[in-house]
């Protein structure tokens, strides 16, 4: 009994001594009061830095507008048609903006549009009889194509027809065609007609860049070509795109009296036929005088 009274005594005295070795709780101190005349201190919180956004990396986007900008032009911008013209010849030259000759190069040379009319003969009895008639509108009178290579291999067929680099692209349907026929059967007779009269000329290889990026070619246009107003084009493609592209314009146009007399012939065409045929009368009568018996 003594001994547990003896323990639990010494179980006080050692729970008093953890007590007093505790620290003391932090004394709170209030701060000074302020003066009564002092304003109070705002003090205003700092403002939260901008977010940033991720910056995005400018890539050229493949459908966007070519380069008008293409250091390429042609020798001569008019050609005069006098009485001997015997047809046009100009010259295209220019370089790639890419010494390391990447890329093709086309040249599409396309004459005034006019109105095509494709009919198809079929046999009637002994005799063969043309069919109706099958309009085209806006069809180039002369068109020829020279490119490094191949169309197929520099763009695609859409861009073909869409940069009316394929023969068939320019001209436009007018009209119905026979119910038993089909348009674009008509469309490649008018192609195959203008090839074999050399209206249309088409050189996959007609191009060649040398050493330094340098092309030239000279275009024949044959007199059988209408005169007018030409339009000249240079591509240049890379990766079956479209970089860059230069228009040109050349201008085939009578000059000097062969000018005069077909602008009176059309324009003013009763004034016409009577100075022709007093022509006709005063050169007649003047070789009655020279050549008459004496």
């Amino acid at each position: 009994m003594r001994a547990a009274i003896l323990l639990a005594a010494a179980l006080c005295c050692a729970a008093l001594a953890q007590a007093q070795e505790r620290a003391p709780e932090p004394e709170i101190v209030a701060p000074p009061p302020a003066p009564a005349d002092a304003a109070p201190r705002i003090i205003a919180a700092p403002s939260p830095a901008p977010t940033r956004r991720p910056r995005r990396a400018q890539t050229a986007q493949p459908g966007g507008e070519p380069d008008t900008d293409f250091p390429a032009a042609i020798a001569q911008e008019t050609f005069a048609a006098t009485s001997s013209y015997q047809g046009a010849e100009v010259t295209v030259f220019g370089y790639t903006p890419d010494r390391m000759r990447r890329g093709d190069v086309v040249v599409a040379v396309r004459g005034p549009p006019q109105t095509a009319v494709v009919r198809r003969k079929f046999r009637f009895l002994a005799f063969w009889v043309n069919g109706d008639p099958v309009r085209f509108e806006d069809a180039p009178s002369f068109l020829a194509v020279y490119s490094t290579r191949p169309l197929r291999e520099i763009a695609s067929p859409r861009a073909i027809w869409e940069l009316r680099l394929d023969p068939a692209a320019s001209a436009r349907l007018v009209g119905a065609t026979p119910a038993d026929a089909d348009a674009s059967a008509y469309r490649r007779a008018l192609v195959r007609l203008r090839r074999q009269s050399g209206l249309y000329v088409e050189e996959p290889e007609g191009l060649e860049l040398d050493a330094n990026a340098l092309f030239h070619r000279q275009i024949k246009i044959p007199a059988s070509a209408p005169l007018g107003e030409y339009t000249i084009e240079i591509f240049w493609f890379r990766d079956n795109r479209l970089i860059a592209r230069q228009e040109n314009t050349l201008n085939v146009a009578r000059q000097g009296i062969e000018r005069t007399i077909h602008d009176l012939a059309t324009t003013q065409g009763f004034f016409y036929g009577i100075l022709a045929v007093m022509l006709a009368l005063g050169g007649g009568w003047a070789s009655a005088m020279i050549f008459r018996k004496t």
